[in-house]
């Protein structure tokens, strides 16, 4: 009979070992669960913060690059007054002002001329517009790129009177002067675009280079006229080429 309790009495020692131990295992697992949860959530969140830390850094990135690109954009705008003489007045909007000293202007500025006065407005890319004696000129903001830093035209509007034209190397096919019902484009060199606006009549004079006059409204291929050439404009129509005596001209 205490044989038997005995061999019962080891048999529930065995069975507490057993399910100590089986307590044990579930603890540790239940601990190494909640350890595990516990790096997850710590490594979920410092991932979290790496990603909106690098959206941060991408937003501020494209911020930086779109204020600079305005700025670029900005700086493309100007204008600048490289030379006159004599008396030359100037406006923005509302009444004429004497020119006295050389600026930059990011805006639209109309200049007219008096007796034996000039007025040169150097362009953005180099391209430079001389205004003659008793004429007028409005000078407009370039025409930027809608999507990248370039300048696609840099347009200049004769009144009346007369100009002479320089063609950078970068500024070729960029300058456009409106006079009349024309358009001239400059695609190099040197020319002279001459308006009579009391008989609506003008002429084109190309000392070197190439130039393309079309009609404004369109209609018909623009003409090209090469050095020692000219054309004749007025009442909407464009003469053919023909040879002209360049020395009778003033280029200075």
């Amino acid at each position: 009979m205490s044989k038997k309790w005995h061999q019962l009495e080891k048999l529930d020692h065995k069975a507490l070992k057993k399910l100590q131990a089986e307590r044990e295992r579930a603890a540790k697992q239940a601990q190494e669960a909640e350890e595990n949860k516990r790096k997850m959530i710590i490594g979920g969140a410092v991932l979290f913060g790496i990603v909106v830390l690098m959206i941060f850094a991408r937003i501020m990135h494209s911020r930086s690059a779109s204020l600079a690109r305005q700025e670029e954009r900005a700086k493309m705008l100007f204008s600048r007054i490289s030379d006159f003489s004599g008396k030359v007045e100037h406006r923005n909007i509302g009444t004429w002002d004497r020119l006295n000293d050389k600026f930059e202007f990011d805006k639209e500025f109309t200049y007219k001329t008096g007796e034996e006065s000039t007025v040169t407005v150097q362009m953005q890319l180099d391209n430079q517009v001389k205004l003659f004696p008793m004429s007028e000129m409005t000078v407009y903001p370039p025409t930027l790129n809608d999507t990248e830093n370039k300048i696609e035209k840099e347009p200049v509007l004769l009144t009346r009177g007369e100009l002479t034209a320089a063609i950078s190397l970068d500024g070729r096919g960029v300058l456009e002067i409106e006079v009349a019902d024309v358009v001239v484009v400059g695609a190099s060199g040197l020319f002279k675009v001459i308006y009579d606006v009391e008989k609506g009549k003008g002429e084109v004079v190309v000392k070197n280079g190439l130039v393309e006059v079309g009609k404004k409204r369109g209609g018909g291929r623009p003409v090209k006229v090469s050095g020692f050439y000219k054309v004749t404009f007025g009442e909407g129509e464009i003469s053919t080429p023909t040879q002209a005596s360049v020395i009778q001209y003033d280029w200075r």
